[in-house]
């Protein structure tokens, strides 16, 4: 038998704490793992739809807060495309975007998810999505033409994770 070592790992993939990250646009915000109190307050804002408690209970969802109340969340699962983490829900209430919230939330996924790389999608009309990954790195992987409801095209995008 192979002579294995562990390191401590947290009962689930997402337990690790997020980054705490300084914001210069947008003051006050801490980011930190959702609860399940904090689903009404998404639910507010939330325009994905549907409900966010599988995440959450997974500790695979963080939110952004300001001033006590939550302004944004993003979320990914662990293994989500071909054994790689997968961003899945990255969302800002609408008072609070252009102050690089999102941008905040997806450095502490990246932070948090564990892998060779870290997966996310968007559609090729949210240049906003597009920019925040440009910005941090990510590349272009791939597309698919018209897949969409409305006829638009996904853009695939990864980065790299040195943990």
């Amino acid at each position: 038998m192979p002579n294995l070592s562990v390191d401590f790992l947290p009962s689930s993939p997402c337990d690790s704490p997020p980054t705490q990250l300084a914001s210069e646009t947008a003051p006050d915000i801490a980011i930190r793992h959702a609860e399940e109190s904090d689903q009404g307050h998404i639910a507010g804002f939330d325009e994905m739809g549907g409900n966010r408690q599988q995440e959450i209970a997974s500790g695979c969802c963080l939110v952004a807060e300001q001033h006590d109340q939550v302004v944004a969340y993003a979320s990914y699962q662990p293994a989500g495309l071909l054994g790689q983490p997968l961003l899945t829900y990255l969302c800002v209430a609408p008072a609070m975007r252009g102050q690089g919230i999102a941008k905040q939330l997806v450095e502490a996924i990246q932070g948090q998810a564990r892998g060779r790389m870290l997966l996310s999608s968007t559609e090729d009309w949210c240049l906003a999505s597009q920019k925040i990954f440009t910005d941090l790195g990510w590349r272009k992987i791939g597309e698919l033409a018209g897949v969409n409801k409305d006829g638009s095209t996904e853009y695939f995008y990864a980065v790299d994770l040195n943990h």
